[in-house]
Parts: C-alpha cells; sequence; structure tokens
C-alpha cells in the first residue's frame, strides 16, 4: 500500500488533475489549497499544471533534469501559443494556475480564463487581475465574458473532465465564424483501458462529427510527453522506494517491537509494488497524447 501511495504522489499530473477535478465539487474554498499552489510553484517554479513537451526526446529518463521539466512545460504551452494570433479573443478552458494566460497575453491575444477551482481563481486574479476570468464548469458557466464569440478556444489537458457531447455542444456555441478549437489532450484507444482517465478516441472523433465540427489538424505528441512519466517513475524506483526501506529499517532498528509487528509486511508490500500509471509502455499500449486543431464544419 504504501509503494501505491508513493507511485500515486509522484504522478504529479495525474495528482494534480485528481484535485482539480474533485474540488469543483466543492461548494467552500478551503484555505489549505493555497499551501498547495505554494508547493507546486516551490518545485517548478512556473504556473503549469501539464505532462510537459519534450523537445528534442530524452533518450532516457536518467538524462531528465528538473530544468528539462520546466523547459517542456514552457515548451508545452508554445505549442498552443503558435496556433493563435495577435488581436485574437482567446478562451483558456480550464486554465489551472494560469500560466497559459499569461503567455497568451504576452502573445498579443485578449485572452479570458475559465476555471472551476477557487483557489486557482484566487491565484489568477491575484497574479493578473487585468485578465478577465470566469468561475465556472464548462458546461454550466454562464457570464456575460462568454456572450461574444471567441476566435480561439484552448483546452489544455482540461477536456477529459468535461461531458463530451455538452462540451462539444458548449464549443460549437461559442467559436466565431472561422474560429478554432485547439485541443491538448490524452485519449484512450479502448473503451476497457485499465487506467480509465481520458475521453475514448474513436468516441471524441465521432462527437466531433455529431457536432458539426472538423479535425483541420492531428498532431500525435505521445512520445514527446511521455517522458514525465518516466521521470516520475525513475524518482518512484531509484529515490522514493529505497528512502522508505532505509526510513523503515533506521525506525525498525530504534523500535524494536514495530519491526517485530509490521517490517516483513512491509517489505512483503514494497516488493510487490507496480508503477503502472508512471510506465511509457503501458500509455503507448492504451493511450494516445494528441493535439487537434478543430474548425466549425462547412
Amino acid at each position: 500500500m504504501i509503494g501505491r501511495v508513493l507511485g500515486r504522489l509522484l504522478d504529479v499530473p495525474a495528482l494534480l488533475r485528481y484535485l482539480r477535478a474533485h474540488r469543483a465539487e466543492r461548494s467552500v474554498w478551503d484555505p489549505a489549497e493555497d499551501l498547495e499552489l505554494q508547493l507546486y510553484g516551490a518545485i517548478f517554479g512556473n504556473n503549469f499544471l501539464h505532462y510537459g513537451y519534450f523537445d528534442p526526446i530524452p533518450a532516457s529518463a536518467e538524462e531528465i533534469s528538473l530544468a528539462d521539466v520546466k523547459r517542456a512545460m514552457d515548451d508545452y504551452a508554445s505549442l498552443l501559443v503558435s496556433r493563435v494570433k495577435p488581436g485574437e479573443r482567446v478562451l483558456d478552458v480550464g486554465c489551472g494556475m494560469g500560466g497559459l494566460l499569461d503567455r497568451l497575453e504576452r502573445a498579443g491575444t485578449r485572452p479570458t480564463g475559465l476555471t472551476p477551482n477557487r483557489a486557482h481563481a484566487e491565484h489568477i486574479r491575484s497574479r493578473w487581475p487585468q485578465i478577465p476570468l470566469v468561475e465556472s464548469t464548462f458546461e454550466a458557466a454562464s457570464s456575460p465574458l462568454l456572450d461574444a464569440p471567441f476566435d480561439a478556444i484552448v483546452n489544455a489537458e482540461s477536456f477529459q473532465y468535461i461531458d463530451l457531447d455538452r462540451g462539444l455542444s458548449r464549443i460549437a456555441s461559442l467559436l466565431a465564424p472561422g474560429g478554432r478549437w485547439i485541443v491538448i489532450d490524452y485519449y484512450r484507444l479502448q473503451p476497457g483501458a485499465k487506467n480509465r482517465s481520458g475521453h475514448v478516441l474513436a468516441e471524441f472523433e465521432a462527437g466531433l462529427a455529431r457536432h458539426g465540427l472538423a479535425i483541420s489538424e492531428r498532431v500525435d505528441v505521445t512520445e514527446h510527453c511521455v517522458p514525465s512519466l518516466a521521470y516520475g517513475r525513475l524518482l518512484a524506483t531509484r529515490f522514493a522506494l529505497p528512502m522508505v526501506r532505509f526510513g523503515a529499517a533506521k525506525l525498525f532498528l530504534r523500535q524494536r517491537l514495530l519491526g517485530y509487528l509490521f517490517d516483513d509486511d512491509l517489505q512483503r508490500k514494497l516488493d510487490t509494488v507496480k508503477l503502472d500509471t508512471l510506465d511509457p509502455d503501458v500509455f503507448r499500449r492504451e493511450k494516445r497524447y494528441l493535439l487537434f486543431t478543430v474548425t466549425r464544419a462547412g
């Protein structure tokens, strides 16, 4: 159990997505969430919550540094910013901590953010008070800020939390004539995938057609994104699990009764730890990380 918990804690993208999704259901803001924002900011030194885009692709996880991870997060944002134009009105759906909003504004666009997360909203308002922000789920959002259509709508690893048909209907209604929806996320190849996060790719593509949306660009970025999983797996196997073994050994040397009661069971649990959620090969078998540019058909 301890090993599984460590593996889940080290899977930073999954942890952030889980917290973001479940906090959307809260009606009361927990100030302790600010501590988590401080933690993420201290670790990564930026305002991004996504896998990152590694280019060039590292040959092995051991070649990856924290600086590489931070650069990959910024390069991920660059993929999206390069697909909008100065002066365009852009909606960032599920804008997280506001890192992409900042990049969009600096690129000369007119960004609007949308987030259901109270802590993220407070963070964005304090850092970028000039950027319009809607605090709501995408499906239920109702605000004068959404009355005019958008030249571009961006979903960066956030559409997987949105109901497929309701979300696609809303996208189609908010796009200006000639507008683009730029969505980057991962998708399941089969409904029965072990890890059930992400829309099923075939269902997503069928949904686009149902709602009058057409793919104008499709880029497979899987190999550029999975190094973050490999890096997390390296941290788990080379640092976290050995540290647990070391800490337990030190404790049980001093507390013989605890050692008698728990040492054998702990070691057995650690020996059976599986880190499938951090395994790039498992991800490749079950999912694809894709960047789409979508327009209204016709």
